[in-house]
């Protein structure tokens, strides 16, 4: 049995999200899994190594304000039978409000 790790309450986050390389002009696309003040869970067809740093711009689940916050990816697992990743980033920085 794995123990919970996280500090903080998630949210869902079903809807889109865009991302982009730090220092990058270009924008990629993903769909969110779940949220925090502290970091983020998403889906994507791009692998991005532990450490990567991303720019993340994405929908507060109950506001839908929009949120851009600097992230580094900590986890990364393939999705069974899918050419897909799921992977998680700790937002840097002071944690956003959710």
């Amino acid at each position: 049995m794995t123990q919970e790790r996280r500090d903080c309450q998630r949210f869902e986050l079903s809807g889109p999200l865009r991302y982009q390389r730090k220092g990058s002009q270009e924008f990629g696309n993903s769909i969110g899994k779940d949220i925090s003040s502290s970091g983020i869970g998403f889906a994507s067809e791009e692998f991005f190594p532990v450490s990567t740093h991303l720019v993340f711009e994405v929908q507060h689940p109950q506001t839908r304000d929009f949120i851009k916050a600097v992230g580094e990816i900590v986890w990364v697992s393939n999705k069974r039978y899918s050419e897909k990743y799921n992977l998680g980033a700790r937002f840097l920085g002071p944690p956003i409000t959710i």
